[in-house]
């Protein structure tokens, strides 16, 4: 699937759903289109950047 994004000069694109991790790592693009608008890339929480922090509250599933 190709993802519209907006390069860090500013020009639009797309870009490989499997590409488009490097780039935000890479830091060669500005903002991202999801289904549900545009994602600021600086600005915006992105997927998955929640999850790398361990939980450290009580737990509250059962076994």
């Amino acid at each position: 699937m190709k993802i519209p994004v907006l390069f860090i000069d500013g020009t639009p694109g797309v870009v490989g759903d499997d590409e488009l991790e490097s780039f935000i790592q890479k830091r060669r693009i500005l903002a991202f289109r999801r289904s549900d608008g545009w994602v600021r890339v600086a600005k915006d929480p992105l997927r998955g950047a929640s999850g790398t922090k361990a939980y450290d509250g009580k737990e509250r599933r059962k076994a």
